[in-house]
């Protein structure tokens, strides 16, 4: 799989963050990046955050989702 080509290494996790929940060790794989986890929180924009979860192995898992316009 081609990984995307952005400008950022935030905006590159946060586009596989938005296609499917990441774990901490996929993030890893994502980038050279030593912490992709402040990467993704460093490059948020207005209108987008994370949603942290769970796997059924008790992995944590996050995904960046638009916030819904009320």
């Amino acid at each position: 799989m081609k990984k995307p080509c952005h400008k950022t290494q935030g905006r590159t996790l946060i586009a596989a963050a938005k296609q499917r929940p990441l774990t901490y060790w996929h993030m890893l794989g994502l980038t050279p990046s030593a912490s992709p986890w402040k990467r993704i929180k460093e490059s948020l924009l207005p209108g987008e955050s994370v949603i942290k979860g769970r796997t059924r192995d008790g992995f944590t898992t996050w995904r960046v989702v638009a916030d819904k316009k009320a």
